[in-house]
């Protein structure tokens, strides 16, 4: 029987310093319409999310989502981000933001998701826009999750 797990990947003191370059080829939306990351559409892109603005988009290499890629959703100074790995294998899981104070909880955050239905729970969301842009800029440059934010890591064990 398959059980879901979860736990806290804790951010590290020593933080990475920001790279140069482009490792994440694209930003696309929930509705399929892709752009390729450019320094000027990052730059637009981590100033958005500094400003709080209401956004909805999807980081990957793949323009069509297939491999691991990161979400990022932010409604009304409610922000989601998640990156999701090895999506449809057995070997998925997710590493999210998280709420400490709703790891218990099931309630439903007030956030309206881009594509119109989808539900983020109060547990997987945050207010820190400045840590946010500097996850995100460091994923694209990277390919990889920022270590100066802790993570809540989830998957499901199939015993």
């Amino acid at each position: 029987m398959p059980i879901n797990r979860e736990e806290i990947i804790k951010a590290v003191d020593r933080l990475e310093e920001m790279p140069s370059g482009l490792h994440i080829k694209y930003a696309v939306s929930a509705f399929g319409n892709e752009k390729e990351i450019t320094e000027d559409s990052l730059s637009h892109l981590t100033m958005k999310i500094k400003k709080c603005k209401n956004l909805g988009i999807f980081l990957s290499q793949d323009s069509d989502l297939e491999g691991d890629h990161m979400h990022i959703e932010i409604d009304n100074n409610w922000i989601s981000l998640q990156y999701i790995e090895n999506d449809g294998t057995k070997d998925a899981c997710f590493y999210s933001s998280f709420n400490s104070a709703y790891l218990d909880s099931e309630e439903e955050s007030p956030m309206r998701c881009s594509d119109g239905q989808s539900i983020i729970l109060t547990r997987y969301t945050m207010h820190d826009s400045e840590l946010v842009a500097k996850c995100v800029e460091y994923f694209v440059r990277t390919g990889n999750l920022y270590s100066g934010m802790s993570w809540l890591k989830g998957w499901t064990d199939w015993e």
